[in-house]
Order: structure tokens, then sequence, then C-alpha cells
């Protein structure tokens, strides 16, 4: 006969009757416009060379010069931002290049790469933002960017 697997499924954990809890709503995965828009104090910022960011925030530059990641280089980058995570799990990770590596890589490997992102910083209680502006994409494409935010 065949084979017999086992399916294990998550359960969720359910607050005690009679005990009040609140639920918060931190979005993982956020599309805004500018460092502004990002509230957080520690941060990994995946950008060019020569960004300015905000005191406290660490860049990893990306560029095609060597000694950086290579834009092309999209596991170089995500293992940087694995490093990262693991050092400080409820740090944020703000993409501030994402035209320039979708534009390296194309759309579909740069969309499967966010996703995987996303994945990590979920488990690492963390978040992500993507700097960006909607007028950089194609209707298509900004509609599946949209689609990870949570």
């Amino acid at each position: 006969m065949g084979e017999v697997f086992e399916i294990l499924i998550p359960v969720l954990a359910r607050p005690w009757k009679g005990r009040d809890t609140k639920k918060v709503e931190v979005p993982s995965f956020k599309l805004v416009s500018s460092f502004s828009d990002v509230p957080e104090e520690n941060a990994v910022v995946i950008g060019r060379a020569g960004m300015r960011i905000h005191q406290g925030w660490k860049l990893i530059t990306v560029s095609s010069v060597k000694g950086y990641f290579g834009p092309r280089e999209l596991h170089r980058i995500l293992d940087g931002i694995i490093t990262s995570l693991k050092g400080h799990p409820n740090r944020a990770v703000v993409i501030a290049c994402p035209e320039y590596l979708a534009l390296h890589n194309g759309f579909e490997a740069f969309l499967r790469f966010l996703n995987t992102i996303r994945d990590y910083v979920i488990f690492a209680n963390a978040r992500v933002y993507v700097v960006t502006d909607p007028l950089a994409w194609e209707p298509r494409q900004w509609a599946l960017l949209k689609k990870l935010e949570l």
C-alpha cells in the first residue's frame, strides 16, 4: 500500500476565559514613499553607495563596484539581511533601491526575493519597508507588490 504521512497543523493559542487580550497589528511588509515614512530606530538598509540614512541604521551597500554586494547577487543580499536579523531579531529591513534590483534581476526574481525576505522577517518579529514610487512600476507589478503587504 501507500506510505503514511503525518501532517502537522499549527494551532493558534487562545486566551483563557475571563482574560482580556489586546491584538496589536504591526505590518510585516509595507511599501512607503520615503525614509520619513519608516518609524524605526533600528534598521538595516539595502541601498546604493553614498545614500544618507538615519543615525543608528546600518547600510548594506549594493553596487557593481568590487567589494560590495552586487545588484545581481540577491542570494548574498538575503544572507546579509538574515545575518543582521540573527544578531538583532527586532530590527527592521528597509529596501531603498527596489527599482535597481528589479532592473538587474527581472521583476519576477525580485518579487521572489521580497517574498523570501518577508518570510524571514515574520519569523524574526521584524518588519520590511520598501521605499519606492508607484509610478516606477507597471500597474500589474504595483498590484503584485501591494499584495505583499500584510
